[in-house]
């Protein structure tokens, strides 16, 4: 019998505790719980025994729960962190979100503690190992392109900036784009629905405190700290999303889901983002092979290699599942974890939701401008011929436009 997930709360009024106890009791047979008054406590139950999510308050005498979620991150990487606080302000904020996956205001109702808490345990058990469950739990941030990085930060110095010019930047850079989604999608107090555009993301955190985020929390950092990434790797990969992007909104066409379309194209390879970061000796090794790879993965096998093959071979896990479970962590919608999980399945035929947007975007994009992950193909002009006439159509606009 498989063991239970465990959840440790932790809050220093002990009435909040039994409410917790009370609200979550038919809970029991799912999760194991403990109930922590503070955060020596909380460490002490998680030192003797595997924690899968904390739950901590923010406002706690000694250690506070900020300090808390920093050292659950460098202590036991693989736990989820939630704030639930009804007490943090703006400075406080900006702290927290920069540390927890899941940010929750005080009361919380039942069904949204259990939602968030369930979806958590889920993207956990779909990481895998617990090494490659560290991969997501540990990022905070992603690694962006420098000039995108500069061209950001002068866009929030700016006397005028706005969503508007401040997230048509951010939608040139998957890294912060992400992050960015993430900050409003783990705050239930600031909107009822997931959001998906990157401009509404960064009109409902308003300007001033994206510009904090970006100068004193390091959400959105320069890329390879430790120089051994290939130089123009990230701008490749950058310009591939980009690309991506606009070709799935343009696939979507008037589709409700358009907006869906565009951001998991944005998004679609933040999972090498991920494995660049937490796998730094080793990743370059893997974007080498990925380089080199024109053959087949042995002498009997006829499919080319793609970087998810070299990925599970060298690492145990790939980017396909690393950036859709660092984005289920993160709270963005489901449409866009599962259009990020499977961008490398394009299947011929009509475009009918983000998935089939982005896998199909994805592929001509690479088509036309080179591989990123996936395997040297030679036959997308058959792939584009069994396209449906709309899906024919929008790529050789898209096409026309590129050449120009």
């Amino acid at each position: 019998m498989s063991e239970k997930p465990h959840v440790v709360f932790v809050d220093d009024e002990p009435r909040i505790l039994d409410g917790l106890r009370r609200m979550l009791r038919k809970e029991s047979a799912r999760w194991d719980m403990s109930f922590a008054g503070g955060a020596g406590e909380a460490l002490a139950v998680m030192e003797n025994r595997r924690c899968n999510v904390v739950v901590s308050d923010f406002r706690m005498p000694g250690m506070d729960g900020g300090e808390l979620l920093s050292r659950v991150q460098s202590l036991y990487p693989g736990t989820a962190r939630v704030i639930l606080s009804g007490q943090t302000g703006e400075n406080d904020v900006l702290r927290v979100i920069a540390l927890a996956h899941q940010f929750l205001t005080k009361p919380a109702a039942r069904d949204e503690l259990v939602q968030t808490l369930e979806r958590l345990i889920a993207a956990q058990a779909a990481s895998g190992d617990d090494s490659a469950r560290r991969d997501v739990s540990m990022v905070s941030s992603l690694p962006s392109a420098p000039s995108l990085v500069i061209e950001l930060i002068a866009a929030l110095n700016a006397e005028d900036a706005s969503a508007e010019s401040v997230g048509a930047i951010i939608e040139q850079d998957p890294a912060a784009a992400a992050k960015v989604l993430h900050l409003v999608n783990s705050s239930a107090s600031m909107v009822s629905h997931k959001v998906t555009r990157v401009v509404q993301a960064v009109a409902l955190l308003g300007t001033q405190r994206v510009r904090g985020l970006v100068l004193m929390h390091d959400v959105v950092r320069s890329f390879d700290p430790h120089g051994v990434l290939p130089t123009d790797w990230i701008q490749r990969l950058t310009d591939h999303s980009v690309h991506t992007s606009h070709l799935a909104r343009e696939l979507a066409g008037p589709a409700p889901w358009h907006n869906e379309a565009f951001t998991a194209g944005l998004l679609h390879e933040v999972g090498q983002l991920v494995l660049a970061s937490s796998r730094h000796e080793e990743y370059p090794g893997v974007l080498k092979i990925k380089d080199q790879a024109t053959g087949t993965p042995d002498d009997a096998a006829d499919e080319p290699l793609t970087l998810d093959d070299i990925e599970r071979a060298a690492l145990g896990t790939c980017h396909s599942d690393a950036g859709a479970n660092l984005l289920a962590l993160w709270g963005l919608s489901a449409a866009v974890v599962e259009s990020v999980a499977g961008h490398a399945g394009a299947t011929p035929g009509a475009v009918d939701d983000p998935r089939s947007a982005v896998a199909v975007a994805h592929r001509l994009v690479e088509a036309e401008l080179g591989t990123v992950c996936g395997a040297p193909a030679d036959d997308s002009a058959a792939f584009e011929e069994q396209l449906g006439a709309h899906e024919r159509a929008v790529v050789e606009r898209w096409r026309t436009t590129l050449r120009r």
